[in-house]
């Protein structure tokens, strides 16, 4: 009896999940470094390629340059407190000011198309606005965690009718159900309880693992037993995104020799980008074995702007569909 290729993939991402889950239950630690170290370069060059070749000519020039604008503004002061010359309580609130500055470029476009996404977008803005004056650290985090949500967004702008259905059945158990999971604690007490858990575990040298815990749990929660299990669960969400934006977005790639107007940047071809994506991702790599540190905070500067630049395309999704 053959097996279909398709049937194998579907197999291949089964184990994928599971073990994903398996891995960040039991060394939550050492999944979330090495994840970052080898995957983490590649999932944003994937992603920006994908999101700029899909996107572009939707945004239009105007709208483009400002969005960029905004972005160099976040990568400048990125640069900044990563080198030392403004304090994080500083560049925070300043980076998160520019975020509020892309949703502004939404909102006039929501309000073109209905008052409801007009107030949507207004909405948005306060919350974003209120997080910046009362809780910015808190705000960044809570980007940092929901930011492994958004595939899930650009999977619902791709597909359509009963495929879209599907995946997003699969997203919601992926994305949602198994996190949710982990955070009970039920799965760590499974493990544990045959021995199988070892919370500080790490090829990297990556110190403990307290010292990371503020990546994703907020300060007040590091002493709390959920700590450990919210850790667990955003571990598992980065796993995801990850294999989502390398495993889906790059097969949606498609044009593999762009002309000129099929994006707003230059990219090589799909042979050579792969390869220049290999060759950064390695040598990135070995800049996190040599500190860790060091290497996720010049990554982080990358990263934001690959994050940031989701918000106001995930948004002008709803207003600027690709029909249109």
């Amino acid at each position: 009896m053959q097996i279909s290729t398709r049937n194998i993939f579907k197999l291949a991402a089964f184990a994928l999940v599971l073990t994903s889950a398996f891995f960040s239950v039991a060394f939550p630690l050492g999944t979330y470094a090495l994840t970052l170290a080898m995957f983490g370069l590649p999932h944003v060059l994937t992603e920006l390629r994908y999101v700029d070749t899909r996107f572009h000519k939707r945004l239009g020039s105007t709208l483009r340059q400002r969005i960029l604008l905004l972005l160099f503004a976040i990568l400048s002061i990125r640069c900044m407190q990563v080198f030392g010359v403004i304090s994080s309580q500083l560049s925070i609130p300043l980076e998160l000011s520019c975020v509020g500055c892309l949703v502004v470029l939404v909102v006039p476009i929501f309000a073109s198309k209905n008052w409801q996404l007009g107030i949507l977008g207004v909405v948005l803005l306060m919350l974003l606005t209120a997080g910046i004056f009362f809780a910015p650290t808190l705000t960044l985090l809570f980007f940092a965690i929901s930011h492994n949500i958004t595939p899930v967004g650009f999977i619902a702008e791709k597909l359509r009718g009963s495929q879209r259905r599907s995946a997003l059945w699969l997203c919601f158990l992926i994305f949602a159900v198994i996190p949710l999971i982990i955070l009970s604690g039920l799965p760590y007490q499974l493990l544990s309880s045959f021995g199988l858990t070892a919370l500080q575990a790490s090829i990297l040298n990556v110190g403990n693992l307290d010292s990371h815990l503020g990546v994703f749990v907020p300060a007040p929660l590091h002493t709390e037993v959920i700590a450990i299990h919210a850790f667990s669960a955003a571990v598992f969400l980065q796993c995801m995104h990850y294999a989502v934006v390398i495993g889906i977005f790059s097969r949606w790639n498609t044009n593999t020799e762009l002309q000129k107007g099929d994006s707003f940047f230059w990219w090589l071809s799909m042979e050579h980008f792969y390869k220049f994506v290999l060759f950064l991702s390695v040598l990135l790599f070995v800049s996190f074995i040599a500190s860790f540190r060091d290497a996720r905070a010049i990554y982080g500067i990358a990263a934001a702007i690959h994050a940031w630049v989701e918000i106001p395309i995930l948004l002008l999704t709803l207003a600027i569909p690709a029909s249109e």
